[in-house]
């Protein structure tokens, strides 16, 4: 906080709230760098999921074009947010964080839901 005070750069690696874990739902980066953002004043900057440049800099670094590309998630707040500014097809996964219900919570849809990631490869047929 200190540092963040006096000028330095607050940088978070994902905006998610909360994160997997064995034993349910655990705070994730939002939570832990928020209580720094509220005495500082100062907004974090997120350098991972949804964040463009991160998407670009990972096709690039694969020499992939984003029509050659998916992003496949289980989060419409971060994984499917990031493939659909990113320009990637969109597939969202409902064994992780959201619901099919909690997706129209949201102004923008994934390309294809599928149960789970192993659901995949028959969705590719």
């Amino acid at each position: 906080m200190h540092h963040v005070g006096n000028g330095a750069k607050l940088i978070g690696t994902n905006p998610d709230i909360t994160g997997p874990s064995e034993h349910g739902l655990i705070p994730a980066c939002r939570a832990l760098v928020a209580p720094i953002e509220a005495t500082t004043g100062k907004q974090a900057y997120f350098v991972g999921k949804p964040n463009p440049l991160m998407m670009r800099t990972g096709l690039r670094m694969l020499g992939v074009h984003s029509e050659e590309a998916a992003m496949i998630g289980d989060r419409m707040d971060t994984d499917i947010i990031a493939g659909i500014e990113s320009g990637l097809d969109t597939v969202l996964v409902l064994s992780g964080v959201t619901s099919r219900d909690a997706i129209e919570n949201f102004p923008y849809r994934p390309r294809l839901v599928l149960g789970g990631v192993g659901d995949i490869p028959s969705a590719m047929e």
